[in-house]
């Protein structure tokens, strides 16, 4: 390893950053679907709430959407609602995410400090 990083600056003239839950699909099922924004997307989508099942201890509520080959689920729970798990199944294929924690926190400065003995370089825009 040769312990050196690039970095480069979005010069605009938008900043949009996007955050897919399912980054690999090619017939774009889940476009829009991203960390951040799971209500919204299956709200969306027309999706309504129903009671799910019992996962990992708590109870959820399930939103569930067909999008092309792809069959998407939201579980929720708590008050305010927020996300356990989604999955996805195409095909016979199924895959799932789960959430070990969902929300705001404080920023930390020192997750973003140069590791020791990393060596920068700029990238030109």
């Amino acid at each position: 390893m040769k312990k050196t990083a690039r970095h480069g600056v979005d010069q605009g003239p938008t900043f949009n950053c996007h955050m897919p839950v399912f980054a690999d699909d090619p017939e774009k099922d889940s476009a829009g679907l991203e960390f951040g924004l799971e209500m919204e997307f299956f709200k969306g989508k027309g999706a309504t709430p129903h009671e799910g099942a019992v996962l990992q201890g708590k109870k959820t509520t399930q939103y569930k959407v067909e999008m092309g080959n792809s069959k998407l689920a939201l579980f929720t729970y708590g008050t305010p609602e927020r996300p356990l798990a989604v999955g996805r199944v195409r095909a016979d294929k199924g895959e799932i995410f789960w959430y070990s924690g969902y929300g705001q926190v404080p920023f930390d400065a020192k997750l973003f400090e140069k590791p020791e003995g990393m060596k920068i370089e700029e990238v030109k825009p």
